[in-house]
């Protein structure tokens, strides 16, 4: 196999779900993969082995990047909120979803449509999701000190209340 294609392991579970039958799934999930050109079989004399494709390899260097980039949740909560909002044109839907889900995957929560909140410093995040999804100025990234009604956020998030902070 690739270096890198052991990463792609980890997302295994996640995307077929936990099952008795995992390895039987595994394996629909691999034919699936080969079929979408992600990973290729490759016999010889030892045996048959997977190994990722040119386009396998391009996803696993994206996952690396997101891992790389994913903010680092803090032991002690700083008390400040960060606030991704961004306005994506209508023609540029696919960018829009990406970035949506990049945020949910991450554990952002959504505040309202385009404005999504996290408790812990995330610049790098920021700066990927920019240069990647090429988004310039159609990204504003706030630091708050807080947000009104928070409640919700703080117990999501398993943060102390406003009682216990003050």
């Amino acid at each position: 196999m690739a270096p890198n294609a052991v990463r792609l392991l980890k997302y295994v579970e996640k995307a077929v779900g936990p099952s008795p039958r995992l390895g039987r799934r595994v394996s629909q999930k691999y034919s699936e993969l080969i079929k979408q050109g992600i990973f290729r079989r490759v016999d010889s004399e030892q045996g048959s082995r997977i190994e990722l494709t040119e386009k396998g390899m391009r996803i696993a260097e994206r996952l690396a990047e997101h891992e790389e980039v994913r903010p680092k949740v803090q032991k002690k909560w700083d008390k400040k909120w960060r606030l991704i909002m961004f306005d994506v044109w209508e023609r540029r839907r696919k960018v829009r979803d990406e970035l949506r889900e990049t945020l949910r995957e991450i554990g952002f929560v959504k505040v309202q449509n385009s404005a999504w909140a996290y408790p812990y410093p995330c610049e790098k995040l920021l700066v990927f999701l920019r240069t990647h999804l090429k988004l310039g100025h159609g990204v504003l990234y706030i630091v708050a000190d807080e947000i009104e009604h928070d409640e919700k956020l703080r117990e999501h998030f398993k943060l102390p209340s406003l009682i216990n902070v003050r």
